[in-house]
């Protein structure tokens, strides 16, 4: 990308890009170029890159634009339950597909900066309910430099030919870190550089949208990643994805080769690549032992005899003395006590029945059976 070209430029070329791709709905191939093929059938390139027919075939028509380098969704593994985040999710393609995944207890979330992009999205969330039975999608507008979304709130984060677009990518990377729960992880595929391009190639809008111009090196996307917190950051090039894109001879591609030097291809400067990388768990971590002990005021607080036998047996086998499992239980017994003393003071409160002696904070014996032995019953609470 030319030093020239600020960062609102930039956004506004992708945008009006990938507008217009939106609004022709179908594979932008066909006209204006981007991160696809120019094959007639988008199916070709999604099975190209890893898609299976089942999960084309689920898809809402039109989600599947051939916007694609990778398979993020394969690669981040996904498991019920979970909340993801894909980041430019576009016409929902992976959304889609990952929703399926995670299941009705999980959550999909898309989102995208281009308001012509997320219409299309929005407008296949009610095939996708029909078809699914699933309500767990949804789309936001925003730019993936600034997420629309809480700190600490999703397992996974996906991206699918993006991070490329992205203006400024460390920015996009601390993002990533920052919406991920502690443990979460990313599964990005996208388009790097092996080597510097022709600074006539950078200069070009086509392959900035074209997800080309905007890549940077293999090497310097590890070093945004681990500047970002992230760990276990993992790159794996692909190189048959770019070769397919000249084989097809993909309008993007044609124009790189007619400045790239004599005896050069695309293959050997464009690769795609798969990025895997995790948020650190929560410095915080419990023994076997307080879990244990957790696990016993629990049971009392639900009131479940058959829990507090077990997690008692299981404390006792870990050597827990029996202090630390009676403050346990008078914990438990304090939160299970708690909403019966709060209604009971709203009842004392509004019609004076006296149905609770609520504790004085300044009670010195009040929940202490030495004390109360000690200063004698008649002058403690209870």
């Amino acid at each position: 990308m030319s030093a020239n070209v600020d960062s609102e430029n930039v956004r506004q070329a992708v945008r009006a890009g990938y507008g217009k791709i939106a609004e022709r709905d179908q594979s932008c191939c066909s006209g204006v170029s981007c991160c696809g093929s120019n094959v007639d059938d988008s199916e070709q390139l999604a099975k190209f890159v890893g898609y299976s027919a089942e999960e084309l075939a689920a898809l809402p028509e039109g989600a599947n634009m051939g916007l694609s380098c990778g398979n993020p969704n394969a690669l981040a593994a996904l498991q019920p339950g979970e909340v993801v985040l894909d980041l430019g999710s576009g016409g929902g393609f992976d959304v889609f597909i990952a929703a399926r995944k995670v299941g009705a207890m999980g959550r999909a979330i898309g989102v995208d900066m281009t308001p012509e992009m997320l219409a299309k999205a929005r407008k296949n969330i009610g095939p996708y309910r029909e078809r699914s039975g699933s309500d767990n999608v949804e789309f936001r507008l925003g730019e993936i430099e600034h997420l629309p979304l809480a700190d600490n709130s999703v397992d996974v984060v996906i991206s699918n030919c993006v991070l490329n677009l992205s203006p400024d990518k460390p920015q996009v990377w601390r993002e990533i870190a920052r919406v991920l729960k502690p443990g979460g992880r990313v599964a990005v595929s996208d388009l790097a550089l092996l080597k510097p391009l022709p600074q006539a190639i950078l200069e070009m809008v086509e392959a900035l949208v074209g997800c080309v111009a905007g890549a940077v090196l293999v090497s310097e996307t590890e070093r945004m990643a681990r500047d970002a917190g992230l760990t276990e950051i993992q790159l794996k090039p692909k190189t048959d994805y770019v070769k397919a894109m000249t084989d097809w001879n993909d309008p993007v591609y044609k124009k790189i080769i007619e400045h790239l030097p004599a005896g050069s291809g695309p293959a050997d400067y464009i690769t795609s690549v798969e990025v895997t990388a995790s948020k650190a768990p929560s410095a915080v971590e419990y023994t076997p032992a307080v879990n244990e002990l957790v696990a016993l005021g629990a049971a009392i607080a639900a009131n479940c005899e058959p829990c507090l036998k077990y997690h008692y047996r299981e404390a006792d086998q870990l050597g827990v003395s029996k202090a630390d499992m009676a403050k346990a239980v008078a914990m438990g017994a304090k939160v299970k006590d708690s909403p019966h003393q709060v209604i009971l003071r709203l009842a004392n409160k509004l019609t004076g029945a006296g149905l609770s002696q609520p504790a004085d904070s300044s009670d010195k014996c009040c929940g202490s059976q030495e004390a109360r032995e000690t200063v004698g019953k008649s002058n403690c609470c209870g």
